[in-house]
């Protein structure tokens, strides 16, 4: 019969009582009153027995049984379809060296890894997940004044490794928590599509690389520049989706933040155009690269809070979705203070600004969005949120 954990522990717990006891009895005679006996063979080699056993099998039978006994992390599968794979986590350790998050999915049953490899700047290892392309998402988890971007993810054999930095307001490097997920898609299932912008000082773009996809067959995304950090971007054959919900990501190495500022259908030239905002820490329009998301119907709740001076309303439209029975609502607690009840929904937390040149981020615990003005105070906002399963 094969040996398990518990029973492994067991055994080595009969063995070690043993032998510790004859190891006590040994060193009872020789310290008891009266006359010691005289040195015995068994007796000496109890002694070194014990010895050696202190000294080096001692702390290696320890580590065995604290192996045994420790429960592994749970690594619930990300559902991506039939045709794709996905990863996330909740770095929720933002000074520690190397950790493996107790938060966290991958659609491969691979292992997830987060390692601090600087002040504000981490590595994220999606085992099992490597693929050259797919799109990736962040978003800061923490109270603190934060922003958070991907200057780059990228394949590293079998595994697929999401760099993320996080800064201050200064734009200063600094600790941070966040969520981070990573999708890769190959084929049209559900109404999806995303892509990574390469070059945000062109006019003009058709992007037709790894790191784009459009579930619509014959649907080519591309991007135009109309100005400094202004940017359309052109998902092709997806006028026809109702709603959804759209992420954006700043990809690079500086302090900046890209937000939505709406997204509509344009029947006459058959796509869906989403109108991405890039801006630095101070708020000031700033030409970056990005990573946008589209998807109907995919996440496992989503919601377009837009009324932002509300005291607490229930989210309703084509914008809003939850695959449980409850309904999505929001409650401002104070200024750019909102509570997000999602029931039934649970995974990754991604929040992007809408209409709006203000920063948010994800507060620890219940789902709580907390939004500030390019000052840093905090501002009421709308933002759009999506929690992806």
């Amino acid at each position: 019969m094969p040996l398990t954990p518990a029973r492994t522990a067991a055994d080595l717990r009969r063995r070690f009582d043993g032998l510790a006891s004859r190891a006590m009895t040994a060193v009872g005679d020789w310290i008891s009153p009266g006359p010691r006996p005289g040195p015995s063979e068994p007796r000496i080699s109890a002694i070194v027995a014990l010895v050696a056993l202190v000294g080096g099998v001692l702390p290696i039978l320890i580590m065995v049984v604290t192996w045994a006994a420790k429960p592994k992390p749970v690594h619930p599968d990300c559902p991506a379809g039939a045709r794709g794979r996905s990863g996330h986590v909740l770095a929720d350790r933002p000074a520690e060296g190397r950790y493996r998050p107790a938060e966290q999915c991958n659609s491969a049953t691979g292992e997830n890894r987060v390692e601090r490899t600087a002040t504000g700047r981490y590595l994220v290892t999606f085992g099992k997940l490597g693929a050259d392309g797919g799109v990736a998402e962040v978003t800061p988890v923490t109270t603190d004044d934060r922003i958070c971007t991907l200057p780059d993810w990228r394949p590293d054999g079998a595994d697929e490794q999401v760099e993320v930095a996080c800064f201050d307001r200064a734009g200063a490097p600094a600790d941070s928590g966040f969520s981070a997920r990573y999708w890769y898609l190959t084929g049209g299932d559900g109404t999806a599509a995303y892509l990574r912008l390469g070059d945000p000082g062109r006019a003009s773009q058709t992007i037709e690389d790894a790191y784009s996809f459009n579930s619509q067959a014959g649907g080519i995304n591309s991007a135009d520049r109309e100005d400094v950090g202004s940017y359309v971007v052109y998902l092709g054959h997806q006028d026809g989706a109702t709603g959804g919900t759209v992420q954006v990501t700043a990809v690079g190495d500086a302090a900046t933040v890209c937000g939505v500022e709406r997204w509509f259908a344009y029947p006459e030239g058959r796509y869906l155009a989403v109108r991405v905002r890039c801006r630095d820490a101070a708020g000031q329009a700033v030409d970056s690269r990005f990573g946008v998301t589209f998807a109907v119907g995919t996440a496992g709740a989503y919601l377009r809070a837009d009324r932002p001076s509300e005291a607490g309303y229930t989210a309703t439209g084509d914008f809003n979705r939850n695959r449980g029975a409850g309904s999505n609502t929001v409650t401002r607690s104070g200024v750019g203070d909102y509570h997000v009840s999602l029931p039934g929904a649970a995974g990754s937390v991604q929040v992007t600004a809408y209409d709006s040149d203000a920063t948010c981020v994800a507060a620890p615990g219940d789902v709580r969005v907390l939004c500030r003005a390019p000052s840093g105070t905090p501002a009421d906002a709308a933002f759009l949120l999506a929690v992806w399963p």
